[in-house]
């Protein structure tokens, strides 16, 4: 976290000096980007000792893909706990496509461990959101015990008409305005235009935590995910060398001079055959691997991947359809609880995303909702036992009212 006194003077000048050392940082972003799109250490392999298959089993991408399509793959409902009208924030929310952003921001937080969000009004008059990649973006808080946001900055890259980069055009943005300003490749400013007033109330761009840490969810297994690669890759190493295996003719000539040995040994090569005399022996010598404890290794890798990234193989066989309803969700615990943690940092993160649009419907002429009565609600699509919650329906039917019953279904009815 980039912190500064909180009342610092803020100007470009010290936006450079935090992109600066935020750009410093992106090794690290860029090569847990690299691994989501399969761009994996085993790549970069080289060998001069036959078969070099460089395969990459991608987890990486598998872990991302789960955990965001199960936390977000259902959008976020905004109900009012009092029974309030909150259309006016429901409606901007769907204008902005708030849903698609969702599932960005969930993804770029998965792989980077944090993400960003950038709020605009249009030349319509009407409010956007934008997400933004972690890696050209980041948010200075003050060095209080609240660690109030202090200002935002989004720079992204000019390109020249060949192609090239030529610079840096940045947004900076405080509580009240936002500064344009562009720089060369070295991040010196060249030109800075007229700061003008966003109407938000606050930083319009906000930070959302994957975690604690600001880890992505795949970022402590990649070693592991490395050793399945090269486990994989030289199984299919051994099967080619098993191919090109060694013929060993013992007790035979096979011609007399060296061209007539190369004809022999072009035809033996061609048709698949060869005599030999009484006694003379030819065998293949291969080389020899144990095929089943490198599927115990592998199976072993596999387990560890999922153990520790907490998100399960849900291809594995333990999730047929003969499990319970409650041994799938406890095969799910440390999903669940991983998702539960992802929720409590992305619920703050839309807290100052809905009081920033209040206070810019307040400038626009709405009526200010009250965004501390709006309750936001997940919902995951847990795999169900149909069959176990309608005998337990049935057991309950004389127990509970139907309006009790109708609530234990997992569908709508």
């Amino acid at each position: 976290m980039f912190t500064i006194p909180e009342n610092t003077n803020i100007t470009p000048k010290l936006a450079v000096k935090f992109i600066l050392r935020h750009a410093a940082l992106n090794d690290r972003l860029d090569r847990l980007y690299s691994y989501y799109i399969g761009e994996h250490a085993i790549l970069d392999r080289r060998t001069d000792k036959g078969a070099n298959n460089r395969l990459v089993c991608n987890h990486a991408k598998y872990i991302t893909d789960c955990t965001t399509g199960y936390f977000l793959g259902s959008p976020v409902r905004y109900v009012s706990r009092t029974g309030k009208d909150i259309s006016v924030i429901t409606d901007t929310l769907k204008r902005a496509d708030s849903d698609t952003q969702d599932i960005d921001l969930a993804r770029f937080g998965s792989i980077y461990g944090m993400s960003y969000e950038m709020l605009y009004i249009d030349a319509e008059g009407q409010i956007k959101l934008a997400s933004l990649d972690p890696r050209s973006a980041f948010v200075v808080y003050d060095d209080t015990v609240e660690q109030k946001p202090l200002f935002g900055v989004y720079y992204m890259p000019i390109n020249s008409g060949d192609g090239y980069r030529s610079g840096y055009r940045v947004y900076l943005c405080d509580s009240f305005s936002i500064t344009e300003f562009f720089t060369t490749t070295s991040f010196t400013i060249t030109k800075k235009n007229e700061p003008y007033e966003h109407f938000f109330g606050g930083v319009p761009i906000i930070e959302y935590y994957n975690n604690w840490d600001k880890q992505g969810d795949f970022e402590q297994v990649t070693t592991l995910i490395d050793a399945y690669n090269t486990l994989q890759s030289d199984r299919v190493n051994d099967k080619e060398q098993f191919v090109d295996s060694l013929l060993v003719i013992k007790g035979q000539i096979l011609g007399d001079t060296s061209e007539e040995q190369n004809d022999t040994f072009n035809a033996i090569k061609r048709y698949g055959v060869m005599t030999i005399d009484d006694t003379g022996d030819a065998k293949w010598l291969t080389r020899q691997f144990d095929e089943s404890s490198v599927d115990i290794l592998r199976r072993s890798l596999e387990s560890d991947i999922h153990k520790f990234s907490g998100v399960p193989c849900l291809s594995d066989e333990s999730f047929s359809g003969n499990s319970s309803g409650v041994a799938i969700k406890y095969k799910l615990l440390a999903f669940e609880q991983m998702t539960k943690i992802k929720e409590r940092y992305f619920t703050e993160g839309l807290k100052i995303r809905l009081s920033l649009i209040a206070n810019a419907l307040d400038v626009l002429g709405y009526s200010k909702p009250d965004v501390g009565d709006i309750q936001i609600i997940y919902t995951h699509d847990l795999p169900e036992n149909e069959a176990e919650i309608a005998k337990t329906v049935s057991l309950l039917k004389d127990v509970l009212p139907n309006d009790k019953l109708v609530k234990l279904l997992p569908y709508d009815v």
